[in-house]
């Protein structure tokens, strides 16, 4: 019996995370000509084990909010939100493959909901009648201008792991 197979399920997927790292870094190393060393490859190892970790903390919380047991597309969709090219990706994927699940949603009873009566006069907000009364006008533009190319930024570079 080798030492691999009397180790938990926990400690098996570290250890083959680890291997699997390991070799993804000497394959990467080698194609670009650099050395990674032994301490660094441990690290990135341990730092993607917490990070898959939190992941699936995050799939089982998304389940269990929509009342399900199971973790499916939408799960791991609402996970990756944030990664444009990847939601991209697997809503390309998903596409692609015909849909096996039906959607069984409860009805809400219209009664359960209350009735208002009137509804409360709306409050509005004072208009502003020239530019004299916007204070630093030329600065907010500034503001602008860079918020438009910090988007334009954003479309180019997708840095995201969330």
């Amino acid at each position: 019996m080798s030492t691999f197979e009397n180790l938990t399920k926990l400690q098996k997927a570290r250890a083959s995370l680890h291997r699997d790292v390991q070799s993804i870094c000497k394959e990467c190393s080698h194609l670009l000509g650099l050395e990674i060393t032994k301490p660094a490859m441990e690290i990135i190892a341990e730092l993607l084990y917490k990070k898959l970790s939190i992941y699936g903390l995050d799939l089982e919380a998304f389940a269990k909010h929509a009342k399900r047991s199971t973790i499916n597309a939408d799960d791991v969709k609402l996970l990756v939100r944030r990664n444009p090219s990847l939601k991209t990706h697997l809503n390309a994927i998903q596409s692609n493959q015909p849909s096996t699940s039906k959607d069984k949603r409860r009805k809400t009873n219209a009664t359960s909901l209350p009735i208002l009566k009137e509804l409360p006069p709306a409050q509005s907000k004072p208009e502003v009648d020239s530019d004299k009364d916007i204070p630093n006008k030329d600065e907010l533009l500034k503001d602008f201008e860079i918020d438009d190319k910090f988007e334009s930024m954003v479309d180019t570079i997708d840095l995201t792991f969330d």
